[in-house]
């Protein structure tokens, strides 16, 4: 995916060439450079940390407004630039909301399309989204050039001074809405039986190398719009196409599937597109697409534990206007299925017994192959689930759960230091332990309830060992396979590792529940109290 993007980036000319300047710092090339002087005077009136900053080890990732930026700046405000420099707290909140951590060149920029980057103005993020091939940041401001490498990051040239929430209600206006960036999601399927692998070209180039049968990619993003699109023996050139080059028009918010289908040795090697339908499911229910992509089978029927699902599937094009597509809603369940030539029982061509259909999951399923060989691609897609606005904070979230009583206690036994922190802003990742797991905890120790919750010293350091800095949701706790991570413990960490699909903590805790969201972070339950090698040797154990 990431590739494809970029490979557009390229395509669409917004990466432009440079000079680098490998050996100067952010700062030493922002100095070098006439057109930066009022951006090296905000930096310079600003906090000195901002200086000591850009000029230290980084890796930092600067997007540099140029004169005429700040100009822009100016008028709008109706200020002069001595109002501007004079004003240090809000110079300084403008120019932290111009700094990424790390190195983020223009290809990660690209992969950023359509997400918010934390910047290092605390709790500001900036919106990324790729428009006509170049970037725009907050839907208003062009990032106009890209990639000049410094010995301490990289500096990326945008033509307006992105301005935060805090100094947008400071100065008393309001921010422009990001503009909406129309887009088409879609994925490219090998469906040719005797073709060899093969390379997807985009607008003349390479996007999709080495695609073999019967494989589907992931869907990718792209701005909605027409696309030449080409298919050609993997590595060979566009001139070996198959299938195209040909324009394709892709049209905002669809799912689309480009196909090949068809015989290369038979000269039908062509394209089809079978689109994805996400409207609204039934709750307990999937949506399955139906493909017939064998080229030499007759129409068929699709059964279901004996009855026709689905009739008179055709090849697309054999059959007057038949594309060779149905779609239909079914519950979640087990199905025994078979696919028949129409009006018949018998040959079964394809048999798939024992068939898991899960619940708010979109199937692509395709009958490819031939009819002397058979086999069936099976594609899912699972919609993203909007999660409601959290309301509670960890601590109300804990006091709220029966299942969450002791360590409701312990919390409140311990040092107000924690409930101070669990109550604040956050964010906070908790692993929490739910009764059983406490009470598994006592026996173990041979202690009761009130021993525990007696031992202030010993139960803060308990607590703090069970939770980590920032909002660390599934996905990034599972991205954490084989590490250790930094608690609030002074010096404790946490192994984390996965086995079998779940997160396993210290390699004995499992996390049996995620992502019970609250206003100042994330909760995960955990069926085991962890205990920090702190308290591991002041127990003796």
């Amino acid at each position: 995916m990431k590739r494809f993007a970029i490979l557009l980036f390229v395509l669409l000319g917004f990466v432009v060439p440079f000079t680098f300047a490998q050996d100067q710092t952010i700062v030493e090339i922002a100095a070098g450079n006439p057109d930066f002087s009022t951006l090296v005077a905000a930096v310079t009136a600003a906090d000195p940390a901002i200086l000591e900053a850009l000029s230290g080890a980084g890796p930092l990732t600067v997007f540099a407004p140029t004169n005429e930026a700040f100009s822009n700046l100016l008028t709008t405000l109706n200020i002069t630039a001595e109002d501007l420099l004079a004003n240090q707290e809000l110079l300084t909140q403008v120019l932290l909301y111009h700094v990424v951590a790390g190195n983020v060149l223009a290809a990660d920029v690209i992969a950023l399309d359509g997400q918010f980057v934390p910047t290092l103005l605390e709790d500001e993020s900036i919106g990324v989204a790729v428009v006509d091939g170049g970037v725009v940041l907050n839907g208003v401001v062009n990032v106009t050039a890209t990639d000049i490498i410094a010995s301490n990051g990289v500096v990326h040239v945008i033509d307006e001074v992105l301005l935060p929430q805090v100094a947008l209600e400071a100065l008393g206006l309001s921010m422009a809405e990001e503009e909406e960036v129309p887009s088409v999601n879609i994925r490219v399927a090998h469906f040719s039986p005797d073709t060899p692998a093969v390379d997807i070209y985009v607008n003349g180039e390479v996007a999709i190398a080495a695609l073999e049968f019967p494989n589907v990619t992931d869907f990718v993003t792209l701005p909605a719009g027409s696309y030449e699109l080409a298919v050609a023996p993997a590595g060979t050139s566009l001139a070996e196409a198959a299938i195209g080059p040909a324009t394709f028009d892709l049209p905002a918010d669809a799912f689309l599937t480009v196909a090949a289908i068809g015989s290369l040795s038979n000269g039908t090697l062509t394209a089809a597109i079978i689109p994805t339908n996400l409207g609204d499911l039934a709750e307990g229910s999937a949506r399955v697409t139906v493909f017939h992509g064998i080229e030499d089978a007759p129409t068929i029927d699709v059964l279901a534990n004996g009855s026709v699902l689905i009739s008179a599937l055709s090849f697309p094009g054999s059959a007057g206007g038949n594309d060779g597509i149905f779609e239909l809603d079914v519950p979640a369940g087990t199905y025994d299925l078979q696919v028949v030539p129409t009006g018949a029982t018998e040959p079964v061509v394809i048999d798939l017994p024992a068939t898991v259909i899960e619940a708010n999951t979109y199937y692509l399923v395709a009958a490819v192959g031939t009819l002397a060989a058979p086999s069936v691609s099976v594609s899912t897609y699972v919609a993203p689930v909007e999660m409601a606005e959290p309301t509670l904070n960890i601590a109300e979230i804990a006091a709220s759960n029966p299942d969450f009583s002791i360590l409701l206690a312990a919390v409140q036994a311990a040092d107000p230091a924690i409930v101070a922190a669990l109550t604040g802003e956050g964010p906070l990742t908790v692993f929490a332990p739910t009764n059983d797991a406490f009470t598994a905890l006592l026996t173990e120790l041979n202690l009761t309830a009130e021993d525990l919750l007696a031992n202030q010293e010993l139960l803060t350091q308990v607590l703090l060992y069970h939770v980590v800095e920032g909002a660390v949701l599934s996905p990034d706790v599972i991205a954490l396979d084989g590490q250790s991570v930094p608690t609030l413990l002074e010096g404790e960490t946490v192994a984390i590792s996965v086995v079998d699909g779940g997160v396993v903590l210290n390699e004995t805790v499992n996390v049996i529940a995620v992502d019970v969201l609250a206003t100042n972070g994330v909760v995960h339950v955990i069926d085991a109290v962890l205990l920090p090698q702190v308290v591991i040797d002041a127990l003796g154990q």
